[in-house]
């Protein structure tokens, strides 16, 4: 069995995701936060249907560029009809004339009679702030919940370490979509939700490992090297899981349509950090709070 001295270079995996979080916090300052998509910030979804099967998904956008309104346009995957959908966030009150003049732009690009507006939906500012403190609840209650249960399976600093690894892979994620300009939608939401789950179990794995390695006396003694050969022994697993999953996620990021991108690219960003934090940031700093207050550490 390899003997990967990971924790030795645990300062230097601390600079490099401080740099990635506060480079992230700083780019999400300047522009004002994130770029939220319709769902939080609300605004103005209408589905479309097309006669001439031939009509791109970019003469569809050309045309809702053309109004001023964006450029948010999606392709639903139906064989016997030509749907798109058009959102746009609502930067004006009058949102019955945004549609409008929307309407009025496919109707002159492509004629009335090839047009027809089967919904037109708006997202008004209650729905998308309710939407809002929804996740924010959701959120601060999932990682309750992950705290009682990683500190009653473990020890309380196993708890609040896996919560830190999980706030690390979440401003991960979110530092990657500031930095590509994606949006912040119900989609990406699901994502990053999905990411808590799969670092926890990343993580759960390891911990595991470390207390079934931590119960005789000289383990305590030598505790950096325990915790250490705890990764080395999970880390096949570790790292096959999450080869395997990317696979299927790159694929749904490259065949699964516009619609499914935002989501999969922040999938892909949240099981690379999901994975890196597990074996670099949570033992990490296990081993750090040992280090810190060693007279009051006990057995797991």
């Amino acid at each position: 069995m390899k003997n990967i001295k990971i924790l030795h270079i645990r300062k230097f995996t601390y600079t490099v995701s401080a740099v990635i979080i506060l480079a992230g916090i700083v780019n999400m300052t300047i522009h004002h936060g994130l770029k939220m998509g319709i769902d939080f910030a609300g605004g103005n979804v209408v589905q479309v249907q097309l006669a001439d099967p031939n009509i791109t998904i970019g003469e569809v956008r050309t045309v809702l560029i053309g109004t001023g309104y964006g450029n948010n346009v999606q392709k639903i995957d139906d064989p016997a009809k030509n749907l798109f959908i058009l959102k746009t966030l609502a930067r004006e009150r009058d949102n019955d004339k945004i549609i409008t003049e929307i309407t009025d732009a496919l109707y002159r690009k492509f004629g009335r009679d090839a047009v027809v507006i089967e919904k037109a939906d708006i997202v008004g500012p209650r729905i998308s702030k309710y939407l809002l403190r929804s996740s924010y609840i959701i959120g601060v209650v999932a990682l309750v919940l992950i705290l009682l249960y990683t500190t009653f399976r473990f020890k309380f600093r196993f708890g609040v370490t896996a919560i830190i690894a999980l706030l690390h892979d979440v401003l991960i994620v979110l530092s990657f979509i500031s930095f590509f300009g994606k949006e912040m939608d119900t989609f990406v939401l699901a994502a990053v939700l999905t990411i808590i789950g799969y670092s926890l179990n990343d993580t759960i794995v390891v911990f595991d490992r470390v207390r079934e390695n931590l119960k005789s006396s000289k383990a305590y003694e030598e505790y950096i090297k325990t915790v250490n050969r705890s990764i080395n022994q999970s880390l096949s697993r570790t790292v096959i899981t999450s080869l395997t999953t990317l696979l299927a996620v790159f694929s749904l990021f490259i065949f699964g349509g516009n619609t499914m991108k935002d989501f999969a690219f922040a999938l892909i960003v949240g099981i690379i950090a999901g994975t890196y934090s597990s074996i670099f940031i949570a033992s990490a700093l296990v081993v750090d709070w040992h280090r810190w207050r060693p007279e009051k550490m006990k057995k797991i």
